[in-house]
C-alpha cells in the first residue's frame, strides 16, 4: 500500500458507485462510463491498494 500518495480518484468513484449500485453495469451507467472502463478502474484501485476489494465469484459481487 502506498503511504505518500492518495489512491486514484477515478478508482474511488468507481468503488463508491459499485457499492451503491450493486453491480458493475449499474455503476458504469451511473458514472456514464462503459462497463469495461469501470472494471478497469476498480482493478486499478485494487492493484494500487494491494488487496481484493470484491468477491467476484458471486452475483452480485460482494465486498471482501
Amino acid at each position: 500500500m502506498h503511504t505518500k500518495t492518495l489512491p486514484p480518484m477515478t478508482g474511488l468513484l468507481a468503488f463508491d458507485a459499485l457499492v451503491r449500485c450493486g453491480s458493475v453495469q449499474r455503476a458504469a451507467e451511473s458514472l456514464h462510463l462503459s462497463q469495461p472502463a469501470t472494471s478497469r478502474r476498480l482493478i486499478a484501485l485494487e492493484t494500487y491498494l494491494g488487496v481484493d476489494l470484491f468477491d467476484r465469484s458471486t452475483r452480485p459481487m460482494s465486498l471482501t
